[in-house]
């Protein structure tokens, strides 16, 4: 009574895992300072999210909001300071 495996299957899954495991790290060589960049944008996005929240919290007082939303998170983390600034005047002028 075996557990219903066949050499050849496990042939198979053991060349496919050795595949996928060769293509994933050549991948990750080629894509490395991608990634990288990506996952700064990310963060960065996050805290301009963040940063948003302060300024909505402490704007309640002169009536002054900006939305918090993904294209505005991203673009203070983006642009940083510059960008919160370019998002105060815009939100004046309209």
């Amino acid at each position: 009574m075996g557990i219903g495996l066949e050499t050849d299957a496990v042939l198979a899954y053991s060349i496919g895992l050795l595949l996928l495991y060769l293509l994933g790290s050549s991948l990750m060589k080629i894509f490395k300072v991608p990634v990288k960049i990506i996952m700064t944008i990310f963060i960065n996005s996050i805290l301009g999210g963040l940063i948003l929240f302060i300024l909505n919290i402490f704007g309640q007082a002169y009536n002054f909001q900006i939305g918090i939303n993904p294209l505005n998170a991203l673009t203070i983390g983006v642009l940083g300071i510059p960008g919160l600034i370019m998002l105060i005047i815009l939100k004046m002028i309209l």
